[in-house]
């Protein structure tokens, strides 16, 4: 993987891991429509991931 490639999934990594800590933290006023926006963006940066380790692959494959 690219110099590119490992910062955009190191990034997402730590977007990720403060989402789920957010999850994790009682708070008032945390909705479901919050919890509900929380779970699918980390959707988006699961595929996202998946997407940038397909390239990667994919370019390998090429060479």
């Amino acid at each position: 993987m690219g110099s590119d490639e490992s910062e955009q999934v190191l990034a997402l990594l730590k977007e990720l891991s403060v989402l789920k800590e957010l999850e994790n933290k009682p708070q008032l006023g945390h909705t479901s429509s919050k919890r509900s926006a929380h779970r699918i963006r980390r959707q988006e940066i699961a595929q996202e991931i998946q997407s940038l380790a397909d390239q990667k692959k994919n370019k390998g494959a090429s060479e």
